[in-house]
């Protein structure tokens, strides 16, 4: 496996990446609590009004975003658009009260049902667990298949799922093809490890291959720093890895626990969250099982993480 320079910090905030064009990054490089639950958003200002791309999770993470919005553009946002249906990219729908929340249906259905239980949400993600009782479930109005075309003056922002699931069952992306600018949305996760607990990697790795396909210079992940193609391909790559590994341990009657352990990560060991290895795991054995209509097994996925970052599990919390 050829060696990549992983970046020890980047830079956050609301950045310009094309002419009105923002990418809002939360994260500025490797974090020693994770990137679970630390996603990115974007804005595109337009002539009558502006889109924001993404939500955030908790009130404190949207409320910093809509303050950097509104430092950015007087505007008001009209459309938020929301590229999948996780909470650390919807919780945060409801601070845009005047805007349409546009989503594939499959996000929108399964947003519906809400966000998952309190304690799971705690034990998953403990640094944020004081705010998730404050949230709050805003659904999208509007909905799309497979395509949607949005014009506005002479910008075009192109709406495009996959078609299957990939990193969940509802996955968006956001092409501007004028500037050449893809909001990748959890397609793409950049120096930090993609997480397919809801996903199906054989598929993901196929929406990754047509993202690869636009004609796009810069390219804004769910997760990570802004970066292009090549950085895209790093992802790619990665799910490819431990899709071609995982198969190979299950041929053999390895237990999914035990793949995980044993898959040598190599350089990807350096992205933040390794531990991700054992979901994507079970999730491609899934797949070789042709079990992916089941739901995931999440305590077990959560044990699993834990005990490969040599965490106590804590029985009691589920």
């Amino acid at each position: 496996m050829a060696r990549h320079a992983v970046p020890g910090t980047w830079k956050n905030g609301m950045i310009e990446i094309g002419p009105k064009i923002f990418a809002y990054v939360q994260s500025s490089g490797i974090d020693p609590h994770g990137d679970t639950g630390v996603a990115n958003a974007g804005l595109i200002v337009g002539h009558e009004g502006a889109t924001a791309v993404d939500a955030l999770m908790v009130p404190s993470m949207t409320r910093r975003l809509v303050a950097a919005i509104k430092k950015t553009t007087r505007k008001p946002i009209g459309k938020l658009i929301n590229t999948h249906h996780h909470l650390d990219h919807t919780g945060g729908n409801r601070f845009f009260r005047e805007a349409t929340i546009i989503s594939t249906d499959k996000a929108r259905e399964a947003l519906a049902p809400g966000f998952p239980p309190l304690p799971l949400l705690q034990r998953f993600m403990p640094r944020f667990a004081k705010e998730f009782p404050l949230m709050k479930l805003t659904l999208p109005t509007v909905t799309f298949r497979d395509h949607l075309v949005i014009h506005d003056g002479d910008r075009e922002l192109q709406l495009w799922h996959p078609g299957t699931a990939a990193h969940t069952v509802g996955d968006a992306a956001v092409f501007l093809p004028k500037e050449r600018i893809l909001f990748a949305g959890v397609i793409a996760f950049h120096y930090v490890t993609p997480l397919a607990f809801q996903g199906h990697v054989g598929h993901w790795i196929k929406a990754a291959d047509r993202l690869l396909a636009f004609e796009a210079d810069v390219i804004v992940p769910g997760h990570g720093p802004i970066g292009t193609k090549k950085d895209l391909k790093l992802m790619r790559d990665y799910l490819a890895m431990v899709r071609r590994e995982a198969k190979k341990r299950f041929d053999a009657g390895m237990p999914a626990e035990d793949a995980a352990r044993d898959i040598k990560l190599g350089w990807y060991a350096s992205w933040s969250d390794a531990e991700r290895i054992f979901p994507n795991v079970m999730r491609c054995y899934q797949e070789f099982k042709n079990e992916m209509h089941l739901p995931p097994d999440l305590p077990r996925m959560l044990e699993g993480m834990e005990a490969l970052r040599g965490r106590t599990t804590d029985h009691t919390c589920l």
